[in-house]
């Protein structure tokens, strides 16, 4: 990809969050999202995307503040793991909601979660953690959102 195309995609990323949001633009987009705990081979940003689009999908846009449009980013800054019997695993993530319009950011939220399992099913309780504490986080949208009205 040459410089003008990298330039020309950074435009329009920055484009698309500062630019006012139309009526029909959902109460939350869904902005960046990144692994930042220490990767494995099978924890990729792209399960933690759906993951996070899922849980944003289930809020109840009755919760939410008429008009008001924000920006959701999320981070996996911790995935523990022991193999123990049982087995454990613990999940933090951080997320940022900023204007939609403005780009200023106006709530920092965390969730987390943990939990237990037999070692055999590790991999599968680890999913099932993240999405735990990505559903913990999501939860705090609507009222961070109501807080910013005020």
């Amino acid at each position: 990809m040459g410089k003008l195309s990298l330039l020309l995609a950074g435009f329009m990323a920055l484009a698309a969050v500062t630019l006012p949001a139309n009526a029909g633009d959902p109460a939350v987009a869904l902005g960046e999202v990144s692994v930042q705990a220490a990767s494995r081979n099978d924890l990729d940003a792209a399960a933690l995307r759906t993951m996070v689009a899922d849980a944003v999908q289930s809020i109840d846009a009755s919760t939410l503040p008429s008009g008001s449009h924000a920006v959701l980013s999320v981070s996996l800054v911790r995935l523990e793991s022991r193999g123990s019997s049982p087995a454990e695993v613990s999940c933090l993530v951080s997320a940022t909601l900023r204007d939609q319009t403005r780009g200023s950011v106006f709530a920092v939220l965390e969730g987390s979660a943990r939990g237990q399992d037999e070692p055999r099913r590790i991999r599968a309780l680890e999913r099932a953690i993240m999405r735990a504490a990505v559903g913990s986080a999501v939860a705090r949208v609507p009222e961070a959102m109501r807080r910013r009205r005020r």
